[in-house]
């Protein structure tokens, strides 16, 4: 049986580099992973939801400039929840 398309504009097996930074030391953490992966494989909510939120907030940027006739991005760098994220599609 077909699965629900999670989030709206991606199917479930599209990939994204995801890259996290900004929990005040100067580390980074970066993954390779596909919608369906975001839904089960982090280990705490924080790095969940911001992920989460960031891979929506494209969508909507990508709805609207299909919709205004331009170019869709393929990524976006942004701060949630005091957090750095940036995701790219793969």
């Amino acid at each position: 049986m077909r699965r629900k398309t999670i989030i709206e504009g991606f199917k479930n097996s599209q990939k994204f580099r995801v890259i996290f930074k900004g929990d005040g030391s100067e580390n980074e953490i970066g993954l390779y992973m596909t919608v369906q992966q975001m839904t089960e494989q982090f280990a705490t909510v924080m790095a969940r939801t911001v992920c989460w939120e960031a891979v929506e907030m494209l969508a909507r940027m990508r709805r609207v400039e299909k919709a205004c006739g331009g170019i869709a991005p393929v990524g976006l760098g942004a701060t949630i929840r005091g957090r750095q994220v940036q995701v790219d599609l793969c």
